[in-house]
């Protein structure tokens, strides 16, 4: 759910506390919805665009 570029470039974080923010205020307005507090999906430790074919080892 976050791109490449976001990850590498450290924006994800800040992309995701806007996505709590927007969460946040959707299970404020209409707790109904939700059966427990909406949560963002975690952060990726890597993002490919197109990942590298693994080698084997030898």
């Amino acid at each position: 759910m976050h791109t490449p570029a976001s990850v590498h470039f450290d924006t994800a974080a800040e992309t995701q506390a806007q996505r709590q923010a927007v969460l946040d205020r959707a299970h404020a307005q209409h707790p109904e919805r939700f059966t427990r507090r909406p949560r963002p999906p975690r952060l990726p430790e890597q993002a490919w665009i197109n990942q590298p074919a693994l080698q084997p080892t030898q």
